[in-house]
């Protein structure tokens, strides 16, 4: 595929992405989710810094919209971030958040933004800076990985707001920290450090502040560099080693390392 034409089909799913935005929220709403393409990297910026990006209703529809077009995509590789000095401090409890709204019939699917952004193709990070609580930690936790500012600090907050919790935390946060740690923070929900995240294994790399969000776009611009193909089935063999036993997953296994590395047409560099 020669370069003019590659750039024509990002033109395209660009505009397929801003249309599914303007369709959800209606002409002339704000927008609460931004998306912006860097070559092959989406990032994805929850957009609310007056309220600290704080969670509503229309933010986890916009997410939702956004995440579904970019997996249909030809991105490689989905940065989430947060707008301003924090990543997210949870649900908005002051402003916009409309619990009357709050129907599984209309919010059902839009929970299913951390289902995407822990099973679509992309490899999808986490860029954390200031808060990170609530629904916000479980879209954080649904990533393939989590880097974080020295300055983060960490709540899952659920049950202080007298609620059981959403958008997955519980089930990423007991792959990512294990059953008694994740039990320990979801029971007893003090706030924590980006260091102790770090010692946990939730975090994996720490940056400061003031360099975070240019260090990790430029880490993902590298993973970008990566052969397309490749890094999706690298990612399929991660999901199918959360599932499957091991006979099962090493005869998949090796079927995609079989076909990567013959000349395949899948395989754009």
């Amino acid at each position: 595929m020669g370069a003019g034409i590659r750039n024509v089909c990002k033109n395209v799913i660009l505009n397929v992405e801003i249309k599914v935005l303007v369709g959800r929220m209606g002409m002339g709403a704000v927008s609460e989710v931004t998306v912006q393409r860097q070559g092959a990297v989406a990032v994805v910026t929850l957009d609310r810094p007056t309220r600290r990006n704080g969670v509503t209703i229309g933010m986890c529809e916009q997410l939702y919209d956004a995440l579904r077009a970019i997996a249909a995509g030809d991105a490689r590789v989905v940065v989430l971030r947060g707008a301003g000095g924090d990543f997210s401090v949870g649900a908005d409890l002051g402003g916009g958040h409309d619990t009357e709204q709050a129907t599984l019939q209309r919010l059902g699917p839009s929970y299913h933004a951390a289902t995407l952004l822990h099973t679509m193709p992309q490899i999808t990070i986490a860029a954390i800076d200031g808060g990170c609580a609530g629904a916000a930690m479980g879209w954080a936790c649904a990533c393939d990985f989590r880097w974080s500012s020295t300055r983060a600090r960490f709540r899952t907050a659920f049950l202080d707001v007298g609620v059981s919790g959403d958008m997955g935390l519980a089930w990423s946060l007991t792959r990512a920290v294990g059953g008694g740690r994740a039990r320990e923070l979801l029971l007893f929900p003090e706030k924590f450090t980006a260091a102790q995240a770090r010692e946990q294994g939730l975090v994996t790399r720490l940056f400061d502040p003031e360099t975070l969000h240019e260090e990790v776009l430029a880490l993902a611009g590298a993973l970008a560099e990566r052969p397309a193909f490749v890094l999706r089935m690298m990612k399929a063999n991660i999901l199918s080693a959360e599932t499957l036993a091991l006979a099962e997953y090493v005869d998949i296994e090796s079927a995609r390392h079989l076909h990567t590395v013959t000349d395949s047409p899948l395989w754009d560099r």
